[in-house]
């Protein structure tokens, strides 16, 4: 089967399936899908079922908990949800997994590259919102003006470096909010470039 591009919703959608089928030994119901997508009604289900059995990824056979997987994206990667990660006040990035999405190989191209959760509106400039996944790649600097996910004082937080007279900056994209200084103390630094944006 070739490589096949899933969109992040269709990804999360073939993801629940595969789960019910191996923890309860059948399928999720249109409204349990729904349910695990946090949306109302079951239409917009209907839809990323049909997108996927054109995909050839699963088959409908009629009923309530018909469908069956037929296969997964050849080459598709597994790749984390490790904790949350604040855009506005910094807040704990714990160290727990909320999940896994299933991304194209060309998207997530990196050895370690992980996914967090946006808390918070201080990117909103830059097109992150509040919910949003950041596809992060691990790396312990970044070029001026790039995003990155960065420790602050032992408090994970996502913004714009900024570099000037020697010092370093993290920006906001939303005037509402202050820039905050990136020291060299240990319990602050670059903890990755955020790479990729992704929203359900």
């Amino acid at each position: 089967m070739p490589t096949i591009a899933l969109p992040p919703r269709q990804a999360q959608v073939l993801e629940l399936i595969r789960e019910s089928l191996e923890e309860k030994g059948y399928p999720p119901s249109l409204r349990e899908l729904a349910a695990g997508l946090k949306v109302v009604g079951t239409r917009a289900i209907e839809k990323h079922i049909a997108a996927l059995e054109r995909k050839g990824l699963l088959r409908r056979r009629g009923g309530a908990r018909s469908i069956e997987l037929l296969g997964r994206p050849a080459g598709g990667r597994r790749v984390p949800i490790v904790g949350r990660v604040a855009a506005g006040v910094p807040i704990l990035a714990e160290e727990n997994r909320e999940g896994e999405l299933t991304l194209d190989p060309s998207l997530a191209r990196w050895p370690d590259c992980y996914l967090l959760r946006v808390k918070g509106d201080s990117m909103t400039g830059a097109a992150i919102i509040d919910g949003d996944l950041v596809l992060v790649r691990p790396q312990p600097s970044a070029d001026d003006g790039e995003i990155v996910v960065a420790m602050l004082e032992g408090e994970a937080t996502v913004k714009r470096l900024a570099r000037e007279r020697g010092r370093a900056w993290l920006l906001p994209e939303n005037p509402s909010f202050s820039r905050m200084e990136l020291t060299g103390h240990e319990s602050s630094g670059i903890l990755g470039k955020v790479v990729g944006v992704f929203r359900f």
